[in-house]
């Protein structure tokens, strides 16, 4: 039964094809995906050097925060000594 089922779908499946759901492109006759022909996308440059920017402002937004966090503690203690001299 599985391999009846199997086989079905595998013949349903090599029926398919993407040129189906696309009538008004034309297809080249012999395309090769792995030739050096292929342009590189505007949009990859422009999306990596957004990420870049994006990764160097969360890197310096990290250490505003570590900063921040750290003269919160500086200030906390501060604090603590401050009642202890307030409360002798």
């Amino acid at each position: 039964m599985r391999l009846i089922f199997a086989s079905i779908t595998l013949f349903a499946l090599s029926a398919c094809s993407i040129q189906d759901n696309r009538s008004d492109y034309e297809y080249p006759a012999a395309s090769d995906v792995s030739g050096a022909k292929w342009p590189d996308l505007a949009i990859t440059a422009e999306l990596e050097s957004a990420g870049q920017s994006v990764s160097d402002e969360a890197t310096e937004n990290q250490t505003d925060a570590d900063r921040l966090a750290a003269r919160a503690v500086a200030l906390r203690a501060r604090a603590a000594r401050l009642r202890q001299q307030v409360g002798n």
